[in-house]
C-alpha cells in the first residue's frame, strides 16, 4: 500500500500542477507551497462550505487518473458531526474531524472494479486533486489513512452505513483554517540526500549538493 500511495502523490502533482490552473492568475507550482494542513494542534473554522464549494472539490476528485482507468472510486461526503464522532470512535489520530466542516471519505467499490491491486494508488489520487482544488479554493485540508487498519475501516463502513464490498481508504478533512497555518510545502523541505537520479545513491556529489543550497538560498537581487 505504501508504495502504490507514493507513487499516487508524485503522479498527482506531476499531471495535475502542470495544467489544473492554467486559466487563473496563480501560478501551478505555487498549489504546492500555498497549501497548508490542519493538523491535531489547530482548528478549523467550523463555518459550512457552500454546496457549490463541496461540488468543486467532488469534481476535482472525479477528474483524477485511476488505473486501467476503471473508476471505481466512491466519495462519502461528511457534514454531519455526529457521523464524524462515529468515525473517531475507531480512529485515533482523527483530532482534525473535531472541527472540521466537511469531510470526504475516498473508498473502492471492488465489487465494480478491474484492478483492485490499485485501489490505494486511485484513493491517493483523488485525494491530492481534491487537495489541490482547494487550495485554489483558499481551503485547508488533512489527509487522514483508514485502510489497512481494520479498526477504522470497520468504524468507518458502520459509521456511513456501506456495502461490504466497499472499502473505505482514506479520508479528507476540509475547511478554512481558524488561525494562521503554516503552509504545509516550503522549499525548506527540499533534501539533497533523498533525491537520486537514475539510480540510488549514497551520497550527492560536492556539486549537486552546492546546486541544492544555492536554490534553497533567497534571492537578493
Amino acid at each position: 500500500m505504501k508504495k502504490n500511495f507514493a507513487l499516487a502523490l508524485a503522479a498527482i502533482f506531476a499531471l495535475l500542477l502542470a495544467s489544473a490552473f492554467a486559466d487563473n492568475d496563480i501560478e501551478p507550482a505555487d498549489i504546492l507551497y500555498e497549501r497548508t494542513t490542519i493538523h491535531a494542534n489547530s482548528n478549523y473554522d467550523e463555518t459550512p462550505l457552500s454546496d457549490a464549494e463541496v461540488t468543486l472539490i467532488l469534481n476535482a476528485g472525479f477528474s483524477a487518473p485511476t488505473g486501467g482507468n476503471q473508476r471505481s472510486t466512491n466519495f462519502f461526503v461528511i457534514t454531519d458531526r455526529e457521523v464524524m464522532k462515529v468515525i473517531q470512535t475507531g480512529h485515533p489520530y482523527s483530532q482534525p474531524l473535531n472541527t472540521a466542516p466537511l469531510v470526504i471519505v475516498v473508498a473502492a467499490d471492488e465489487a465494480n472494479c478491474r484492478y483492485p491491486e490499485l485501489h490505494e494508488m486511485d484513493a491517493g489520487l483523488a485525494a491530492g486533486a481534491m487537495q489541490v482544488q482547494a487550495t485554489e479554493m483558499g481551503l485547508s485540508s488533512c489527509v487522514l489513512s483508514i485502510f489497512p487498519q481494520d479498526e477504522r475501516v470497520n468504524a468507518v463502513r458502520q459509521a456511513l452505513s456501506m456495502p461490504d464490498t466497499f472499502k473505505p481508504v482514506l479520508m479528507v478533512a476540509f475547511g478554512r483554517p481558524a488561525v494562521d497555518v503554516v503552509a504545509g510545502a516550503s522549499v525548506q523541505n527540499y533534501k539533497a540526500e533523498q533525491v537520486h537520479y537514475n539510480a540510488y545513491q549514497a551520497a550527492f556529489t560536492a556539486d549537486v549538493a552546492a546546486l541544492a543550497a544555492a536554490q534553497a538560498e533567497p534571492d537578493n537581487d
